[in-house]
């Protein structure tokens, strides 16, 4: 199964370099990115599209900049992005030129996302990119990051963008050899090659280090691998500083550690429901909703509303919660929060007596609600 999901032939792969595998000491190395390079042009030259997804333009614009990494300052993260965003694409520019492969720029926000629009612009244009044979280029805009419209890390970036385009395989480089049986440091730990589902024990025993040049420790790294498999896209997380890992990887050599996908692929709309929506509100439902819903793959009425929270309004996203808190599923929904509550509780042939008007006989139909996933507790 392994090699026929990593198989390098006619395939849509999104790569991720993240910060450290760019760097040696703190300081970029152009000879880690020409390493890279040279074995991603193989890679697209065997008839693939390769999509790029980078970290780095922090550390660049700190290098540039000449600051000390003890006295790294947190408050000109964006400005620093800024200097370093330059130089970062320059770099790319002048190692690829000289291999004869062109290059599109892509920053992006949160919000290229949530708005549907704007995702299907961005898209086309990635696919536009693939047919004219260049190779893009995408990293966060950090130079504008706010809390509401950030990714939080390029992991996440690139698990979002995989899903986006149907990707065959996302492959996250970083500085560990893959997923560990145990802590990395102890010498009895050993990678785990092959994950068939990512365990809430995984996810508790990731031991996140918080480092200056990157936001996403292991843990950060599972969730982001977490939204890609249940997209349906397999994911490998290996070391970008190994010798020759994306040769040896592609030749079938068990390599870093590979995230088995869900069997059934999500339809591309759910997975823009899913993960790449703002939700506006809440609505809480009963249980004989929630088994409805998730057992029966039912459309969620209005006598299974218990309440609805929030400023919504009809063909919002919400998230829908039980009971109990616990969110299971996202949709858009036909009504309004206001109206919402009128009709809490009450059956499909009651909602025009009380509000005037039927929109729709559904609070959310089933194609536009998508379950969120249970591999793993917290937050998804």
């Amino acid at each position: 199964m392994r090699n026929a999901l990593i198989s390098p032939k006619k395939k849509r792969i999104v790569v991720k370099i993240g910060s450290h595998v760019l760097s040696e000491g703190g300081q970029f190395t152009h000879a880690a990115v020409q390493r890279l390079a040279d074995q991603i042009i193989e890679v697209a030259r065997a008839g693939n599209e390769v999509l790029l997804i980078t970290s780095g333009a922090i550390l660049m614009g700190r290098n540039i900049m000449g600051l000390d990494l003890d006295l790294y300052p947190q408050n000109l993260r964006q400005s620093l992005a800024a200097v370093g965003q330059v130089s970062l694409i320059h770099e790319y520019q002048n190692i690829f030129d000289r291999l004869g492969q062109p290059i599109g720029q892509i920053l992006l926000n949160l919000e290229d996302f949530n708005n549907r629009r704007r995702y299907l612009s961005l898209k086309e244009t990635i696919l536009g990119l693939f047919k004219l044979k260049v190779l893009p280029i995408l990293n966060e805009n950090d130079c504008i990051h706010t809390e509401d419209f950030s990714f939080g890390d390029n992991d996440n970036l690139a698990a979002q963008v995989a899903g986006m385009l149907d990707a065959d395989l996302l492959l996250i480089l970083s500085t560990v050899d893959g997923l560990y049986d145990g802590h990395p440091e102890h010498p009895d730990s050993r990678v785990i090659h092959t994950v068939e589902a990512i365990t809430p024990m995984m996810l508790e025993d990731a031991r996140s280090k918080g480092q200056l040049l990157s936001t996403g420790g292991m843990a950060a790294k599972l969730q982001a691998i977490n939204k890609a498999v249940h997209f349906g896209v397999p994911v490998v997380l290996a070391n970008g500083e190994a010798p020759d890992i994306l040769r040896r990887l592609f030749a079938g050599e068990e390599v870093g550690t590979l995230f088995l996908p869900e069997t059934k692929r999500m339809p591309l709309k759910k997975r823009w429901l899913a993960y790449s929506t703002k939700v506006k509100g809440q609505v809480v439902v009963d249980d004989g909703a929630y088994k409805a819903i998730t057992e029966r793959n039912a459309s969620l009425l209005s006598k299974g509303v218990v309440d609805s929270r929030g400023d919504f309004e009809a063909q919002d996203v919400v998230t829908i919660v039980n009971t109990r808190g616990q969110e299971f599923a996202r949709g858009i929904t036909h009504y309004g929060c206001e109206d919402l509550k009128k009709i809490a509780g009450l059956s499909s042939s009651e909602i025009e007596k009380t509000l005037g008007v039927k929109y729709f006989d559904e609070v959310v139909h089933r194609e536009e609600l998508v379950l969120l996933p249970t591999r793993i507790k917290g937050k998804t």
